[in-house]
């Protein structure tokens, strides 16, 4: 007696041979194991989008804060104008200070000044970067 191999269709058996029977699994668990795959990645599906009304809003990304990296990116390209508008020298003792992290010692002592001196200086810098930066 041989066995008989079925599969549904449409909500209706259907009888196969043995070679399309295992061609139709190999295929459904294969799907299967790519759907579990990605679930497991958390992917986010076309076909999951496939119902009536605007699936948009399945596509915003709740962890990213659009607005505020827009209102940063701003934010940097009105300090990079405001620092353009400084002196070389000015513009020296800043990018030393902040984005090098050197100590005002370190910086004084590079440009031949005294540390209280560099502190005043900075500190006039500063003042002037607020006030260009208020009237942006």
């Amino acid at each position: 007696m041989s066995k008989e191999y079925f599969i549904f269709v449409e909500g209706k058996r259907i009888v196969v041979s043995k070679e399309v029977y295992q061609a139709y699994w190999h295929e459904t668990n294969k799907e299967n194991y790519q759907r579990r795959l990605d679930r497991e990645n958390q992917l986010l599906f076309f076909c999951d989008l496939d119902h009536d009304g605007n699936f948009e809003g399945n596509l915003i990304d709740q962890n990213v804060d659009v607005e505020k990296l827009v209102e940063t990116r701003q934010r940097i390209e009105e300090l990079n104008r405001a620092l353009a508008s400084l002196t070389n020298e000015e513009r020296e003792i800043i990018d030393a200070l902040y984005f090098r992290d050197e100590t005002t010692r370190n910086v004084a002592s590079s440009f031949g000044l005294h540390q209280t001196s560099l502190i005043r200086k900075r500190n006039q810098i500063l003042k002037k970067l607020k006030i260009i930066l208020e009237n942006f």
